[in-house]
């Protein structure tokens, strides 16, 4: 077993990024996930998580599915939702029904992480379901904006985040400005 700290993911994936072996990063990730022990270090699910996205990059949505797979069946500690991550590689995949299953249990568990309103508006945009990510994308600033405004900390930049995606819906789907829009004027 062996202590993975966040450094050691970065410059992992930071290589990826540099030489392109994106498979080459995702593999190392894996076989990473299963020496990691967690404590004082990064859980193996999150490992496992960033195993997933290399495979992601490198275009392996079917591995990539599997190790979201593991990260969910793990369960340990983790960024955003694993579940949005996995049906992200659905989608890809074509498992259309998986892939909204998925996001309706995400749905319905009330995430409490604006990141995880802006993941899921991105995946659906980014599959044409325009309305869809429209919709995520203002609850996700609902989220937000009904927090205190000295309460909102990391909040505030996915504030920002939310509100582009949904203004980039709503452009395309042919929608007028509205009062969520002049929030990024401000």
């Amino acid at each position: 077993m062996i202590h993975v700290t966040e450094a050691d993911l970065d410059d992992l994936e930071f290589d990826g990024l540099r030489t392109g072996q994106h498979r080459a990063a995702a593999m190392r990730l894996a076989e990473l996930a299963d020496k990691a022990t967690g404590a004082g270090g990064v859980s193996r699910a999150k490992v496992l998580l960033r195993a997933g996205e290399q495979f992601q990059h490198a275009g392996d949505h079917a591995r990539a599915a599997e190790v979201y797979r593991e990260a969910i069946e793990d369960g340990g500690e983790v960024y955003g939702d694993p579940r949005v991550y996995l049906a992200d590689a659905l989608l890809k995949l074509g498992d259309q029904a998986g892939a909204l299953d998925l996001l309706a249990q995400v749905r319905d568990s009330r995430p409490s992480d604006p990141e995880v309103y802006r993941s899921v508006a991105e995946v659906l945009y980014e599959y044409g379901d325009l309305l869809g990510a429209h919709t995520w994308a203002t609850l996700g600033a609902d989220l937000v904006l009904d927090l205190p405004e000295h309460e909102r900390g990391d909040a505030s930049d996915s504030l920002e985040g939310l509100l582009r995606l949904r203004f980039r819906a709503r452009v395309d789907l042919g929608r007028p400005e509205d009062e969520y829009d002049a929030l990024l004027d401000a």
